[in-house]
């Protein structure tokens, strides 16, 4: 995988530049089709959020980026120095959180042990504990200090907030709020809808390998609407049925019968079901 020359997109208020471009990405494992021809896009200092449910391909999606996993076929194009949160938050057990610091100190020329250890204390995680006594939310908040304070391009966070109680989940999500407004990128993986709409700049809806819908977050919110027919069927995605009506989340301009508006939840769940008619 090679840096690339740099890319420009142009957005109402400005051009703006690419960080990560991928261009019909294929991972195959035999038959088995994890990543199936996606292509999407990444601006510098977005938040995109790639959503899914569990075994959509998002996992191997940034695996591909990374160059931790062999691409079957396609183009990825980054421009630039990243950090990693895995999915698995393991480290090294036998160790006390000083000595993760220092070794991760040692390896990589990006981090920050001030940084680190300013995170750790606001998280009330002791320098000298065992990684091996830390609960499973400890080790992910030690892991996102260590990747926080590496001062790279674009931060890579697969389920980030996974495991977390919910006054921890909101302090992970200002944090990464905070990153975006210093100009930093997230590429961000999650299936918690709420979090998603609280932070995400843009969003890729993906199952099955596939990416069915891609755009800024408002795009998508403003683009589908919620309409109840009875016997007629509608140009979109079939949401819920009964005997006596069904509905579909559809764009605005195949609506038919009574509109309403849809929900974030409702897109996602229609789209991912992906019952098109």
């Amino acid at each position: 995988m090679k840096p690339f020359a740099t890319l420009y997109t142009k957005r109402p208020g400005g051009i703006k530049m690419a960080i990560l471009k991928v261009e019909n990405l294929k991972k195959y494992y035999g038959e088995n089709k994890a990543v199936d021809g996606i292509t999407f896009e990444v601006q510098k200092g977005e938040i995109f959020a790639l959503l899914g449910p569990n075994g959509a391909g998002k996992t191997t999606t940034i695996k591909c980026i990374l160059g931790l996993r062999k691409k079957s076929a396609g183009k990825i194009l980054l421009n630039g120095n990243f950090s990693y949160l895995p999915e698995k938050k393991e480290l090294y057990r036998y160790l006390t959180v000083e000595k993760m610091l220092n070794i991760t100190k040692e390896i990589s020329k990006y981090f920050s042990k001030k940084n680190a250890v300013e995170l750790l204390n606001d998280f009330e995680i002791p320098l000298n504990e065992k990684i091996a006594n830390l609960s499973h939310g400890m080790l992910t908040q030690l892991y996102i200090s260590i990747v926080f304070s590496e001062d790279v391009d674009i931060y890579f966070l697969d389920e980030p907030t996974w495991g977390l109680d919910p006054l921890m989940r909101t302090k992970i999500l200002e944090l990464i709020r905070n990153m975006s407004l210093k100009g930093k990128t997230i590429f961000y993986t999650s299936h918690i809808l709420s979090e998603i709409e609280k932070i995400a700049d843009k969003v890729a809806i993906m199952s099955n390998g596939k990416i069915l819908e891609s755009d800024y977050l408002d795009n998508i919110k403003e683009k589908y609407v919620a309409c109840v027919v009875k016997d007629e069927d509608v140009d979109g995605y079939l949401y819920k049925k009964t005997d006596s009506e069904k509905i579909y989340i559809t764009t605005k301009d195949k609506a038919k019968g009574r509109i309403e508006p849809a929900t974030f939840d409702m897109i996602f769940e229609a789209i991912v079901k992906g019952v098109e008619k």
